[in-house]
């Protein structure tokens, strides 16, 4: 059920595209002037409505803080279960919690299976079924369809092995006292990612400077290949020439041999020719 937001500017398409992104928005600002009955009414509602999974800042709420020492402190530590606890720490402290409907039964629950997410990414039956207080299987993975197409999780039911396996799983509300261990737990992951960055930075250069060597020696046996090419072009046109100026020299000698020899043939022509005469 989703609260009354008459009294309230909600005509900006910006703001409400932010709501639809923050369903626990409209609350906070209703627990702003809610007091007394009105504000237990609020709590109800804010356990209740679908896709309200976040709770951090209605808890900060001055109004809502009041309670937590007063005779409604059950309404602030049902709402602080769940935006921190799990459905065993219910069943362990139901007497100081008020009474669950069954919407906000199956919304603990939802939350209970991401909070063991957050964990393991593959959560068995066994362990699902205590935590859960289910008794049948087939109540436990109905419940986890549900929880998959409410979008609280995404992953698969593994029914051959009786285990979930969890893909992505919806964040929860954070405690201040565990926001030291968040930042140092994200420092280690920075530097871890700073290591591996300069590593990854090493390996490229070295491959970039191998890349370097084998260019210049490829381009060093690119010349050589020139080199003996161009040579042994210069060696065949030398070669060209020599056997073209032996074939000059010997078809001029042969030439010079028949001059000779038609020489000779005339001279002794005319030595017969006198001879005859005399």
């Amino acid at each position: 059920m989703a609260p009354e937001l008459s009294n309230f500017d909600y005509d900006s398409s910006a703001h409400q595209q932010y709501s639809a992104h923050n369903p626990i928005e409209q609350y906070v600002l209703l627990a702003k002037g809610a007091k007394g009955a009105a504000c237990l009414e609020l709590i109800k509602q804010v356990l209740e409505a679908q896709g309200v999974y976040v709770f951090g800042e209605l808890l900060a709420m001055p109004n809502i803080e009041e309670l937590q020492n007063g005779t409604n402190a059950s309404y602030y530590n049902t709402l602080n279960l769940f935006a921190y606890g799990t459905y065993r720490q219910y069943r362990e402290n139901e007497a100081q919690l008020i009474q669950l409907t069954p919407p906000m039964r199956k919304k603990i629950q939802h939350l209970t299976i991401v909070s063991l997410a957050i964990k393991s990414k593959c959560i068995p039956y066994s362990e699902l079924l205590d935590e859960l207080d289910i008794k049948n299987v087939r109540v436990l993975e109905d419940l986890i369809i549900e929880a998959i197409y409410a979008d609280v999780i995404h992953g698969k039911i593994d029914q051959k092995n009786k285990q979930l396996e969890v893909d992505y799983a919806i964040g929860r509300d954070i405690r201040k006292g565990n926001i030291k261990q968040i930042v140092s737990t994200l420092q280690e992951w920075s530097d871890s990612c700073e290591t591996i960055l300069s590593c990854l930075e090493a390996q490229i250069n070295r491959a970039n400077t191998e890349k370097q060597k084998r260019i210049k020696h490829k381009e060093a046996i690119e010349q050589e290949i020139a080199n003996l090419k161009k040579a042994i072009k210069t060696q065949a046109v030398e070669s060209d020439e020599a056997m073209a100026t032996d074939a000059c020299r010997e078809v001029v000698g042969g030439l010079d041999l028949r001059k000779k020899s038609t020489k000779s043939k005339s001279l002794k022509g005319c030595g017969t020719g006198k001879s005859g005469s005399k």
